[in-house]
């Protein structure tokens, strides 16, 4: 079964919660654990990526892990209706949800994407909320904001972080970019710039208000990268093709930042594309650690 694994303050890894078969999706009988955050009420929120199962279109969730005394003691599904849901980040009360296929169907020759804004009320297990299928031409009351990306993918909108300021940043995996969301002081939307570029295919990403920095993993580069509040790039870490077991990246997806460390999580997937330097899916599952100043 899938699972969570934690980190401990000495660096030491144990597994810290196996979904059991009750935690599955009951049509597809699987479950994907992508993005995780902890909620304002000390539970852990996951992403549940359904898409790629049998019948799996539109049944992706969103599950709440309640705690007690730092022990999961509930899966509950809290969200329904994603297509495939992947990075989770808290601005108080409101859970952003980047959705990194929001229509199967292209618009215009352009892949779309989207993020989604639920507030905690909300996520409520006896009636979760319901995301609706994409549809343009009706109201969708969840949906924050969508993407249009090259679709040479079809994957758009990735990684999500938020800053102190209220700024929220989202990655768009196949463009390579960053886009910069300004919101006022209950979350509304105010204006989305593009923030930065050049990247080959971003994915997880962190705000660190230390260093006033976003970190960014690039999957397809092999490369962790840090980007100041003016949308200035510096390499913190890149190798070629590699297993992780010296603790290279490979394929790294996601990113946190601990302290003076970032702790970059390798997918280690390989994808149809020339662009990409891990070319081999192979054991051992790695974090790799890169100091920062």
């Amino acid at each position: 079964m899938p699972a969570i694994g934690k980190v401990d303050k000495q660096g030491k890894f144990s597994a810290w919660y196996t979904f059991q078969q009750a935690d599955l999706e009951a049509s597809t009988g699987k479950i994907a654990p992508m993005g995780i955050a902890f909620g304002p009420d000390g539970n852990l929120y996951v992403a549940d990526l359904q898409l790629w199962f049998n019948n799996g279109k539109y049944k992706s969730r969103v599950l709440k892990l309640t705690l007690d005394k730092g022990e999961v003691v509930k899966v509950q599904v809290v969200a329904t209706g994603f297509m495939f849901p992947n990075a989770l980040a808290w601005r108080g009360n409101d859970l952003f949800v980047s959705d990194t296929v929001l229509s199967e169907t292209l618009e215009n020759g352009k892949q779309l994407s989207g993020v989604y804004k639920i507030n905690l009320q909300q996520l409520d297990a006896t009636h979760p909320a319901k995301v609706l299928p994409y549809d343009k031409t009706r109201p969708n009351p969840y949906l924050f904001e969508v993407f249009h990306s090259d679709a040479s993918l079809k994957f758009g909108a990735n990684g999500l972080a938020i800053d102190e300021k209220g700024n929220l940043y989202t990655g768009i995996m196949e463009d390579g970019t960053i886009f910069k969301t300004a919101m006022d002081k209950d979350n509304n939307k105010l204006t989305t710039t593009l923030f930065a570029k050049g990247f080959i295919a971003t994915d997880g990403m962190a705000w660190d208000k230390r260093t006033n920095k976003l970190y960014v993993a690039d999957l397809f580069a092999n490369a962790v990268y840090s980007v100041d509040s003016q949308g200035n790039t510096v390499e913190l870490a890149k190798n070629g093709d590699t297993d992780g077991k010296d603790g290279q990246l490979d394929a790294p997806a996601e990113v946190i930042v601990r302290g003076k460390q970032v702790i970059a999580t390798n997918f280690d997937a390989v994808f149809d594309s020339p662009k990409m330097v891990n070319t081999t899916a192979d054991a051992p599952s790695t974090l790799s650690v890169i100091d920062i100043k």
